[in-house]
C-alpha cells in the first residue's frame, strides 16, 4: 500500500513536468459557508484536470518492455486525457477506451493528444479494456487503483498545504478513489491533524458505502449523474485500504446541490469548471456540513464541461447562450447552523453502528493511534470508541475537555480510566454480554432442538462433554449445569479455570467420549486439534450420543461422522455451515448437510460477526442518544470555555479593568456572562470586554461566556460616529486646532474634502474616516502606503480622545448635531464596518478604537450569579463542565435565571 512518503517523491517527480496550479479564496464564499476555504484550482492543469498527474507519474516509472507495448485505460474523460498527453510527452503509443456517453469535448481533446479512441457502453469498458491487453499485450494504466497513479494525484493536495499550511479539513471529490487516496496520504504527511472528507454524487454513493461497510460495493450500472468525472461503478482495492485508514468521512450531495454549487462558481467566482469539482464545494456551500470557523480546503478537480449541456441543465433554453436568472437556485441559510459533534472511532466498529453515528455526528475512523498520537487530538471530539485495543487513561481523559460519551462495543472497561470519565461527568457505555456468552447459547438452544427432534426433549439427568474449556466452554458448562446436566471436560493441559471450577468432571477423551449423551467441541483448529474426532473416537460413542460442531470443519472427520450416522452408530448431529471460502466442498460434506439426523447451524463466526454487529448497533444508538440530547448550556447557548480564547475586538480601558477586577473579586459571582461569537476558533467579545480581560488578569484558567451565532438574521452591527468637542464649560474650539493635535500622528494623512467625493470617499481602501467641522467644512483622513491602517486608525481615535469630549452619534446632519452637542468642534465619520471584519481582525490578535461598534444580538442572558470561587478552581475542563451543566439545570428548575429573547442592542459594559 502506498506510504505518505510516496507523495513527496511523486511532487519531485512531477517538477517542472505538471503546472503548479493557483489557490483561490473568496470573502463572499467565507461569509457564506462562515469557514475559510481554500479553492485549490486543477481546471488550470494541463488537460484541465488533475488526471495529468497521475497518468505521467505512472507512464514515466514504466520498464522499456512496458513503454515500447504500449498503454491502455478505460476513461470516461479527464484520465484519458491524461494518459493521452502523458503517453504523447513520453513517446508512448496509448490506446483509450471511452463510454459513448462521454462528452464530446472529452472525446475531442483526447483524439488531439494522438490517442486511439476505442468505444462502448459505460458498462463494459472495463472487459473491453482486459480484452485488448489480452490480444495486444497493452499495458494497463488503471485510472485509480494503480499505485503510481494514487502517488501523482496526491500532488495536488501537497502543493495545496505547502502554500496554505495545515488545515482542518479538506474536501474531495470522489470517483474511482485516485485522488482521495492520494490526497490524504499527503495530508497525512503535511497536516496531520487535518480531516479528510470525500465527497460523492447521491446517484453513485459506491464509495461511500465501500468506505463505511469496509467493502467494495458495486453499483449495477453507471450512476446517472451530471458529475460525468464520477460515474464509476466502484473504488478501487488500493484506493479503500488507503481511505479506511486516512480519510475521516464520507458524504453525498444532490444533483440540486451540485447544480446550486455549480451556479456559484461560474456566475459569481467566474471559475469554469466541471460539475465534478461543484461536488466537492457543495457540502459547504449548501450548509448540510457546516464547519464554522475551520480553515477548509476543496480540491476543484478539472474544468472539462460540456457547456451548452450544463448550461442548459442549469438555465434550460438551449445551451451557452442561456443567462443566468434572479431566480437562481442558491439562497444563503438564515436559520442557526447546529454544528455536528465529531466521535473519534479508535477500534474497529461494524458498518451497522458508524452508519447510525453517521446520522448525528462526524466520523473519524483512526485505527491504532498510539498515546502520544492519541493526546493532542482527542480534546476536538465529544465521543470516543475504543475496543480492546486502545487504552484511555486518566491524563487522556482529561485531555479530552470536549467528551461527552466514551463508548466500548464489548463487555470489559478495563483499558478504561472509568472513574476519571464520570469525575469528569463522562458518560460511559459498554455491552455488558461477550461473544463467548452469545456461543454458549446458540450451543444449548441446539441441544435442546437435537433433543427435541430426535430423543426424549430432555436436557436434565444426561451427561454433557466439552473438549476444550476456555471462555466458550466455561460458559456453556454453566448453562448445562443450570439445565441439571453433568458435564464432563477434556482439556489438553489443567488450567486454573478447570482445576477451580465447580461442578465439572476433567476426564480423558475416551472415557468422556464413552459416557457423553452430547459431545461438544470447543478448541482451536491447529495441527493437534485437526480431526479430533475420527473413525476411532466415534465408534466409543454411543449410538444415542450427539455431536456438536460450532467451529471448524476439520474438527471431525465429517465421512466418517456422515457413515456412524448412516449406520446407526451415532444418533444426530449439529455441524456448522460452510464458509464461503470453503464454497461447497466436497462431497462427503455435501451429503452429511443433507442428510436427515443433521441440522446444520451458523459457523462460530457468522455468530460471532452478528454478535459485534449488535454490540455495535447498542453502543451506537447509546452514543447517539446522548450527543443527541441537549445540555443546558447548549439550550441557552452558554459554554465554559478556556480564557485564553476569549479575545475583545476593541481597545479597553485599563482603569476601568484594574476596578472591576476589584469588583469581582469581593463579589464573588459573574452575574452577566460576556457575550462572544465563536470565530476561527476563537470567542470574540461583542459586549463584555472589560469583564473578560479582568478574568484573563486576574488567572481565571476558564469563563462562562454566552455565545451568539454570526449567521443569525438577527444578527446586525452598526457604526458609531465620533462627536468631538470642548465640554460644556470651555470655550468653543475651532477645528484647526484638532486638525494641527491629529498632524502630528505618524503615518496620518490629512487633507481637504470637496463636498461631492463625500458619497464615494470609503471607496478608496486607505480612507479611515472623514471630518464634517462645525461650520460644514470636510476633511479625510487617511492612512500613509506602508503603514498599517489598523494602527493608525487606534492611534487617531485615541489623540483625539485625549485632546476633547467623545460621544457617539449616528447623526450626519449638521443642524441636528449642533442642537444636540452645542460645543462641537467636528464630528468623525466612519465606514460601516461588516461583523466579519471586525472578527478577522480580532481573531488576529488585532483590536479595533472602543466605542466604533454597536452590535444587535438576538437574545440576552442576565443573572446567571454563577460562583467565582468554582470558576477559577484548578481543575479539567471536563470536569468543570459537569459542574456548570448541573448548576444550570438547578437554575433552570427554580427559574433563577432571565433570558430575554427579543433583539438587544449592546451599547456599554
Amino acid at each position: 500500500m502506498n506510504q505518505p512518503t510516496d507523495i513527496a517523491l511523486a511532487a519531485s517527480r512531477l517538477a517542472g513536468i505538471v503546472k503548479q496550479t493557483p489557490v483561490m479564496t473568496s470573502r463572499t464564499l467565507n461569509q457564506l459557508t462562515g469557514c475559510e476555504i481554500y479553492l485549490k484550482c486543477e481546471n488550470f492543469q494541463r488537460v484541465g484536470a488533475f488526471k495529468f498527474r497521475g497518468a505521467y507519474n505512472a507512464v514515466s516509472q514504466l520498464s522499456p518492455a512496458e513503454k515500447a507495448a504500449g498503454v491502455i485505460t478505460h476513461s470516461s474523460g479527464n484520465h484519458a486525457q491524461g494518459l493521452a498527453l502523458a503517453a504523447k510527452l513520453l513517446g508512448v503509443k496509448a490506446v483509450i477506451v471511452m463510454p459513448d456517453n462521454a462528452p464530446a469535448i472529452k472525446k475531442a481533446a483526447t483524439a488531439a493528444y494522438g490517442a486511439e479512441i476505442v468505444s462502448c457502453t459505460a458498462v463494459t469498458r472495463e472487459q473491453v479494456t482486459a480484452d485488448l491487453v489480452a490480444q495486444h499485450g497493452y499495458t494497463l494504466i488503471h485510472p485509480y487503483d494503480n499505485d503510481q497513479i494514487i502517488a501523482g494525484q496526491g500532488t495536488a493536495a501537497w502543493e495545496l498545504f505547502a502554500e496554505v499550511g495545515p488545515l482542518d479539513a479538506l474536501f474531495v471529490p470522489v470517483g474511482g478513489g485516485g485522488l482521495i487516496s492520494g490526497s490524504a496520504l499527503a495530508a497525512a504527511a503535511q497536516s496531520p491533524g487535518c480531516r479528510v472528507v470525500g465527497v460523492e454524487p447521491q446517484a453513485g454513493d459506491d464509495a461511500n458505502r465501500s468506505w463505511r461497510e469496509n467493502r467494495i460495493v458495486a453499483l449495477d450500472d453507471a450512476p446517472d449523474t451530471i458529475a460525468d468525472g464520477l460515474r464509476t461503478r466502484y473504488i478501487g482495492q488500493r484506493n479503500l485500504a488507503i481511505m479506511r485508514q486516512y480519510v475521516s468521512d464520507m458524504t453525498a450531495v444532490s444533483e440540486t446541490d451540485i447544480l446550486t454549487t455549480l451556479e456559484f462558481l461560474w456566475t459569481r467566482l467566474k471559475l469554469l469548471v466541471e460539475p465534478s469539482s461543484a461536488v466537492a464545494l457543495a457540502p459547504l456551500f449548501t450548509g448540510s456540513y457546516p464547519l464554522p470557523g475551520q480553515r477548509v480546503g476543496v480540491l476543484l478537480s478539472g474544468g472539462n464541461a460540456d457547456i451548452p449541456a450544463v448550461a442548459a441543465r442549469l438555465w434550460g433554453g438551449s445551451g451557452a447562450a442561456a443567462e443566468p436568472t434572479q431566480t437562481s437556485t442558491f439562497r444563503r441559510p438564515t436559520e442557526k447552523r447546529q454544528k455536528r459533534p465529531r466521535v473519534l472511532i479508535c477500534d474497529p466498529l461494524d458498518a451497522a453502528g458508524m452508519e447510525i453515528l453517521a446520522k448525528t455526528a462526524v466520523l473519524d475512523v483512526k485505527p491504532g493511534l498510539s498515546p502520544a498520537e492519541l493526546l493532542p487530538i482527542i480534546g476536538r471530539y465529544q465521543a470516543v470508541i475504543v475496543g480492546q485495543e486502545t487504552r484511555l487513561s486518566e491524563h487522556a481523559i482529561e485531555q479530552g475537555y470536549n467528551l461527552r460519551v466514551i463508548g466500548c462495543a464489548g463487555p470489559r472497561l478495563d483499558n478504561i480510566d472509568v472513574s476519571t470519565a464520570r469525575a469528569m461527568g463522562i458518560a460511559v457505555v459498554n455491552v455488558p454480554s461477550s461473544s463467548s456468552v452469545a456461543i454458549a447459547e446458540h450451543v444449548l438452544a441446539w441441544m435442546l432442538t437435537l433433543a427435541s427432534r430426535f430423543a426424549d426433549g430432555r436436557l436434565a439427568g444426561k451427561t454433557l462433554g466439552l473438549i476444550g474449556f476456555g471462555q466458550v466452554g466455561r460458559e456453556v458448562s454453566r448453562r448445562a449445569r443450570a439445565f441439571d446436566m453433568r458435564v464432563l471436560v477434556n482439556q489438553p493441559r489443567l488450567t486454573p479455570e478447570l482445576a477451580l471450577s465447580a461442578g465439572v468432571e476433567a476426564t480423558d477423551l475416551v472415557a468422556l467420549l464413552q459416557e457423553s449423551d452430547f459431545v461438544s467441541l470447543h478448541v482451536p483448529f491447529k495441527a493437534e486439534t485437526e480431526t479430533i474426532i475420527g473413525v476411532d473416537e466415534l465408534a466409543l460413542m454411543k449410538p444415542s450420543a450427539s455431536v456438536i460442531n460450532p467451529g471448524h470443519t476439520d474438527l471431525i472427520d465429517e465421512a466418517a461422522l456422515l457413515d456412524a450416522l448412516a449406520n446407526g452408530r451415532l444418533s444426530d448431529a449439529a455441524v456448522p455451515e460452510l464458509p464461503a471460502e470453503v464454497g461447497e466442498g466436497g462431497e462427503a460434506a455435501r451429503q452429511l448437510r443433507a442428510y436427515p439426523r443433521v441440522m446444520v447451524v451458523p459457523h462460530v463466526s457468522t455468530i460471532i460477526g452478528n454478535r459485534q454487529r449488535d454490540a455495535a448497533l447498542t453502543v451506537a444508538r447509546q452514543i447517539a442518544n446522548l450527543l443527541e440530547k441537549k445540555q443546558p448550556g447548549e439550550t441557552l447557548s452558554l459554554e465554559l470555555v478556556p480564557t485564553h480564547l476569549v479575545i475583545p475586538h476593541e481597545q479597553v480601558d485599563e482603569k476601568r479593568v484594574a476596578r472591576l477586577m476589584g469588583r469581582l473579586e469581593e463579589d464573588g459571582l459573574l452575574v452577566n456572562p460576556p457575550v462572544t461569537t465563536f470565530w476561527n476558533g476563537r470567542y470574540v467579545v461583542l459586549d463584555g470586554a472589560t469583564r473578560s480581560t479582568a478574568f484573563k488578569w486576574l488567572g481565571y484558567p476558564h469563563l462562562i461566556v454566552q455565545v451568539v451565532p454570526p449567521d443569525d438574521n438577527r444578527f446586525e452591527l452598526h457604526t458609531w460616529y465620533h462627536v468631538i468637542s470642548s465640554g460644556q464649560k470651555v470655550a468653543k474650539r475651532p477645528f484647526a486646532e484638532l486638525h494641527d493635535h491629529l498632524a502630528a500622528i505618524p503615518g496620518l494623512i490629512l487633507r481637504p474634502l470637496p463636498a461631492a467625493d463625500i458619497h464615494n470617499v470609503f471607496e478608496d481602501p486607505a480612507t479611515l474616516c472623514y471630518f464634517l467641522d462645525r461650520e460644514g467644512e470636510t476633511a479625510v483622513a487617511q492612512a500613509a502606503p506602508d503603514f498599517p491602517r489598523l494602527t493608525v486608525m487606534n492611534e487617531l481615535v485615541a489623540s483625539y480622545t485625549r485632546w476633547g469630549n467623545v460621544e457617539r452619534t449616528l447623526l450626519t446632519d449638521l443642524p441636528r448635531l449642533l442642537v444636540q452637542f452645542p460645543q462641537m468642534t467636528a464630528v468623525a465619520v466612519f465606514p460601516q464596518f461588516k461583523p466579519e471584519m471586525i472578527f478577522d481582525v480580532a481573531s488576529r490578535g488585532e483590536l479595533v478604537p472602543a466605542g466604533l461598534t454597536r452590535f444587535v444580538i438576538p437574545g440576552r442572558i442576565l443573572r446567571l450569579n454563577a460562583d467565582l470561587s468554582r470558576l477559577k478552581q484548578e481543575e479539567p475542563l471536563p470536569a468543570k463542565r459537569a459542574w456548570f451543566n448541573q448548576f444550570l439545570e438547578e437554575k433552570l428548575a427554580h427559574s433563577r435565571l432571565r433570558y430575554y429573547e427579543e433583539p438587544v442592542i449592546l451599547l456599554d459594559e
